[in-house]
């Protein structure tokens, strides 16, 4: 905000409106002027997270967390100032300067475009090798596994050659600094000095984000070597726990169908979308994430997880379901025979299983059950074992008419009484975690109802009366937030609330600026100017009492005639009190 222009904000954030950006993150729905949806910062249950598209802002009634189109995605993700306002000023095609973006935005700004230009340029690198006849080993292999130029193309696979050098050659004739190169994890560097292609004799796969650009890659061997995928490390575009593998060519499928099918490898994404499975997504070598479920509530209402159906396979669903649950998504298993992935299935039996793959697949609970059933058995020691296992899964169910049913469904299965199991549970009930937040729930009072208001109806007062109540102010954090609106005033002759959290001091203070202009309004349907009339009189009855405090000081040292002069004006004030109170409402 200190060296971004002002006029420039104001121009991203009139054209990037919050209800549209946020929707591509968050199912939101109607409610008023304003829309809700589950937030997607904390484990939502009950929509508490609105979105007020009048006043540019959002705040979770939940967690506290709140801001403008900006701190969004920010937040969601972990961007920083300069950093968000770039990729909203790309996405509506707004033009913005490395100079309006100052030092050391632009700084920023210039290492992340030229980290995604390296990853664009390697990506084609390894498509054009692929096409090659140096490529012929990874299309003989790509053949091999039934893949079609279509699919190729649409996935933009490549080939990394045998030698160590290709790639860090291939970049120095393009000017690509090599440092930045090994700090997406292209190259790695030689203990002697320079550098050496990470990736060699692989399949490439480049991972896009959900905007289509390319952020890493993950490569697999097409001999024996180890290890059979190698894949990028984290860096300052990519984390893994933070994306999906195919997002981009599984939006339009995810869309139509609401359901969203998850595998654990790319070969067996890609071969199920030969066939024709659109709506498929896969994970990144590693175990679901939160940040993954949550990616996945803001593109599917259903997920079903496809994995191996091997030992590593159920384990890998069963450490997810929790995850889930906590969410309230929707999540089945579609457990696979004989140890078999996606891709061997699809080819020994077809995908009609995966075109149907929510009413082919068990809801996650009973697959949980009977898999523990399988392992313990139904005699004593087992099913005390069982219900052991289970319990974290079932303090994790957030929905308690979800909880309620499995633990009914529980009780029938290993034929013990429903009231123990639930008593079990709730005795070693996990202590919830702290919601966010005791500072944004400030205490009543007037001056932070007055802020209340005057955020709700900021062209009911004047610039002048906001002046002389803050002079008023008690509260000194309040009284900070009364000249930051003070200060919008004289800025723009408005309260602009978007622009106003941008100008906040700090967390806190955005927050709170949220969640006061988004408080349920306390006003009874009364008119403007006659709260106006109702909060001046309030402020004139607190100087009164102010006065009146001060004069009963005085009076206890004042001498005689001093004193009948005090006692005439703190009755004065007795009298207009009694005025005032008689006629607040």
């Amino acid at each position: 905000m200190a060296f971004i222009p002002e006029d420039k904000l104001l121009e991203i954030k009139d054209a990037a409106s919050i209800e549209e950006v946020v929707g591509q993150y968050v199912k939101l729905t109607q409610k008023g002027k304003n829309l809700l949806g589950l937030c997607p910062f904390h484990a939502d249950t009950a929509p508490s997270f609105t979105v007020a598209p009048e006043k540019g802002i959002f705040h979770c009634f939940g967690c506290g967390a709140g801001g403008n189109v900006f701190s969004f995605l920010m937040q969601y993700h972990r961007l920083s100032f300069p950093e968000a306002v770039q990729e909203l000023a790309r996405r509506y095609g707004i033009p913005l300067t490395l100079k309006e973006l100052g030092p050391e935005g632009a700084q920023q700004a210039k290492k992340r475009a030229t980290a995604y230009d390296a990853n664009t340029a390697a990506a084609a690198f390894y498509a054009a090798t692929l096409a090659s006849s140096e490529g012929a080993p990874g299309r003989a292999y790509l053949a091999k596994r039934g893949l079609t130029p279509e699919i190729i193309r649409a996935f933009q696979l490549g080939y990394a050659p045998e030698a160590w050098d290709t790639l860090s050659r291939h970049f120095q004739k393009r000017g690509i600094p090599l440092e930045l190169a090994q700090e997406v994890g292209l190259l790695a560097p030689r203990t002697h000095g320079g550098f050496y292609d990470r990736f060699r004799g692989r399949i490439i796969f480049p991972i896009f984000d959900r905007h289509n650009r390319v952020i890493a890659f993950g490569g697999r061997t097409i001999g024996d070597g180890e290890p059979k995928y190698l894949n990028s490390p984290e860096s300052l575009l990519y984390s893994k726990g933070r994306t999906l593998y195919g997002l981009p060519q599984a939006a339009e499928a995810l869309r139509a169908t609401g359901v969203a099918l998850v595998v654990e490898g790319y070969l067996d994404l890609i071969a199920l979308q030969v066939q024709g499975i659109g709506n498929v997504v896969a994970t990144l070598g590693t175990a679901l994430t939160r940040e993954q479920v949550r990616l996945l509530k803001s593109l599917a209402d259903k997920v079903v997880l496809v994995y191996d159906g091997d030992a590593a396979g159920a384990k890998a669903m069963k450490r997810a379901f929790p995850l889930f649950a906590q969410e309230n998504l929707p999540v089945r298993a579609l457990p696979l025979p004989g140890g078999m992935d996606p891709d061997d299935y699809a080819r020994a039996h077809g995908v009609e299983l995966f075109r149907t793959a929510w009413d082919s697949a068990q809801p996650w609970f009973s697959y949980l059950l009977e898999d523990l059933i399988i392992n313990y058995g139904l005699d004593v020691e087992g099913r005390v074992k069982i219900f052991e296992e289970l319990r974290p899964y079932l303090q994790a169910i957030t929905d308690p008419v979800e909880q309620d049913l499995w633990l009914k469904s529980a009780g029938r299965r290993l034929g013990v009484d429903e009231g123990v199991l639930r008593k079990s549970l709730t005795s070693l009930a996990p202590i919830s975690a702290t919601r966010l937040d005791p500072r944004a729930k400030l205490a009543v009072s007037l001056e932070k109802a007055l802020i209340r208001w005057v955020l709700s109806h900021p062209e009911a007062v004047t610039l002048e009366e906001l002046e002389e109540w803050a002079g008023e102010f008690i509260n000194l954090e309040l009284k900070g937030l009364l000249a930051l609106i003070i200060t919008s005033y004289k800025e723009h002759g408005r309260v602009d609330h978007g622009l106003l959290v941008q100008q906040a001091t700090g967390e806190t203070q955005r927050q709170r600026i949220c969640a006061l202009t988004l408080e349920e309004d306390e006003s009874g349907g009364l008119s403007v100017d006659f709260l106006a009339a109702d909060w001046r009189r309030d402020l004139h009855i607190r100087r009164l009492k102010k006065a009146r405090a001060q004069l009963k000081e005085r009076l206890k040292t004042a001498a005689s005639v001093e004193g009948d002069d005090l006692l005439a004006l703190s009755q004065e004030i007795d009298r207009q009190l009694d005025h005032l109170k008689s006629r607040s409402t």
